[in-house]
């Protein structure tokens, strides 16, 4: 691999465990309401969170609407009422800020690539959340550049974000730039549609769907990028 290379990082799934934030997060969220938050309510809130970052990263709602509407969907399968949903959701991302849980090896991979290449961060999250959570983080030293579709009005696949980070990064040739992701259709297939080099940081046993986006590289643990990069192996 040529020396002239950047790459980007998503931050979500990737390097931070988000799912592992999120539920505590959630049942601090419920707490602070008066709500026990039982593995029932925990568990609906992961799928329809899924489920409305999904719609997002189509296009078919916004930022803003997703902050309020998940948790009204919440509330509503389950039949609490009475609580002020906006305060709830803006106490819901204060919990989450300040959750920084790492994927396993993330810290030490993202050290020895920003050694050797330049680095970026590339996610779909919320900008007061993401923002914190990376200043609060191990990453924060190793790249001043993170692009937040909260911030550019565009979510992961949409090529528009990639370019806008393209931008940040002083220009280089998409051919010159690795994405590392573990979402195949918001990472993966929106990096290759601008002809970047693709790491898919899948879980063991998961595999490309037909049809669908095929990355460069696989990867089941991120202690094996670097020497996919050229750079010595962590094991």
């Amino acid at each position: 691999m040529d020396d002239e290379r950047w790459v980007l990082f998503d931050l979500d799934g990737t390097l931070f465990d988000y799912a592992a934030s999120a539920r505590e997060a959630v049942a601090a969220t419920l707490v602070d309401a008066g709500l026990r938050p039982t593995p029932d309510v925990l568990a609906s809130y992961s799928r329809i969170n899924d489920r409305h970052w999904q719609a997002l990263e189509r296009g078919e709602t916004t930022a803003a609407r997703l902050r309020i509407e998940r948790w009204e969907e919440l509330f509503t399968d389950h039949g609490f009422d009475g609580v002020d949903i906006p305060a709830l959701s803006e106490r819901y991302l204060h919990h989450l800020a300040a959750r920084s849980h790492l994927i396993d090896g993330a810290e030490e991979v993202v050290e020895v690539v920003a050694a050797r290449f330049p680095v970026a961060f590339i996610t779909n999250g919320l900008a007061d959340v993401q923002r914190p959570r990376l200043e609060g983080s191990p990453f924060a030293s190793y790249s001043e550049v993170t692009v937040i579709s909260d911030e550019v009005g565009v979510a992961k696949p949409d090529p528009a974000i990639f370019e806008a980070a393209l931008e940040v990064l002083g220009g280089p040739q998409p051919e010159q730039v690795t994405m590392v992701g573990d979402n195949l259709e918001a990472d993966i297939g929106g990096a290759a549609k601008l002809g970047m080099e693709t790491v898919w940081f899948a879980p063991p046993g998961a595999a490309p769907e037909p049809g669908g986006p095929v990355p460069t590289h696989r990867i089941t643990d991120l202690r094996d990028l670097p020497p996919l990069l050229g750079i010595a192996d962590l094991h």
